[in-house]
């Protein structure tokens, strides 16, 4: 009962107009007389519904795409059905009401006059199929694109997740076995970093400044694979922690200088990572040098699948607002990307 209800309250606004339609044509005919009101409200209303509805419920959805040629044969067999149907009872009507008839009226006058209002209806009802087939087709767009972004963000929650954290905990152990006292500070660090990424990455949109902290945190754990400090530089200017950022965004940029530099092997190698804000647009970029066994390696001159991904979804999440820029040469790489409000 309840559900019959709230598809009668759904269609409410449509019986409504409808009402209005029948209003309409009463009152246009009753200028005449408040008979000739009834008989075309009674007769071009139920048939104009009759076209509209048919075309809208059930041979647009059947045929129109599919099967044109049977669409147009069954809307010809429905209009003449109808023009005949409405005209002879027109005709016989003025028979009884000759004085309600139009002037130089004819037999085929009423024919014309109501396949001209069938053709209306067939018109509206088809403006408003494909109007909704439009817009359903762009919800459905709207929720691929969001359901490709949250697989790629899985995907590169998988990638990241296991190669980082074999590293970190086999630091972590080195560090327990010396007896280094930060150890528990280090544990207390890989703790947040997996934190973020297992649950505050679930949703769309992050603070900036759990980003940047894990990045941190990143880099600290980077820096433990060797003895000596590493060439890595973080440069961080201004920025509005507050500002919502599309969970490891930033992460695969970092990931990838690492991967191609090598640099706990390489001695000269480097990564730079910069990271600032104003009030148009935030930017963001990171520069490695190449490991001399990068240049000419396969996986050297084949794109990352991590870089893609984020190529995909900066498409996505940051339609026309950002701009990627990826700078190569044989020994250094670098991206500059920029967000733009």
């Amino acid at each position: 009962m309840l559900s019959k209800l709230s598809s009668w309250y759904k269609s409410f606004p449509s019986y409504a107009v409808w009402g209005m339609v029948a209003l309409f044509y009463f009152s246009f005919g009753a200028q005449l007389s408040p008979v000739k009101g009834i008989l075309l409200a009674v007769l071009l209303t139920p048939m104009q519904f009759t076209v509209y509805h048919i075309n809208l419920k059930n041979l647009m959805p059947k045929y129109y795409d599919d099967h044109k040629g049977r669409f147009r044969l069954y809307n010809i067999l429905l209009i003449f059905f109808l023009v005949v149907i409405v005209g002879t009872i027109e005709i016989v009507f003025y028979q009884f009401y000759p004085t309600l008839a139009p002037p130089n009226k004819s037999l085929i006058a009423p024919f014309i006059f109501h396949t001209i209002f069938c053709l209306m209806a067939f018109w509206v009802s088809m403006t408003k199929f494909l109007a909704d087939k439009q817009e359903k087709n762009k919800v459905e767009i709207e929720t691929l694109k969001r359901e490709k972004a949250e697989s790629e963000l899985k995907f590169l929650k998988t990638q990241i997740n296991p190669h980082f954290l074999f590293n970190a905990l086999n630091n972590i152990y080195s560090m327990a076995y010396t007896g280094d006292d930060s150890t528990p500070e280090k544990i207390t660090m890989l703790s947040d970093m997996l934190r973020y990424v297992l649950y505050d990455c679930e949703s769309d949109m992050i603070s900036l400044y759990k980003e940047v902290d894990y990045i941190n945190s990143f880099l600290e754990f980077q820096q433990l694979k060797t003895e000596k400090r590493q060439n890595i530089n973080f440069s961080i200017g201004s920025y509005d922690e507050n500002y919502q950022i599309a969970p490891m965004l930033l992460v695969t940029f970092v990931e990838n200088a690492f991967k191609h530099s090598k640099i706990e092997k390489d001695k000269a190698g480097f990564v730079d990572i910069t990271l600032t804000q104003n009030s148009e647009a935030f930017c963001f970029s990171v520069e490695n040098s190449i490991h001399p066994q990068q240049i000419h390696s396969k996986s050297r001159n084949t794109k990352s699948i991590g870089i893609e991904n984020v190529k995909n979804r900066l498409s996505l999440l940051y339609p026309q607002k950002h701009n990627l820029n990826i700078i190569e040469t044989p020994k250094n790489y670098k991206i500059i990307l920029k967000l733009f409000k």
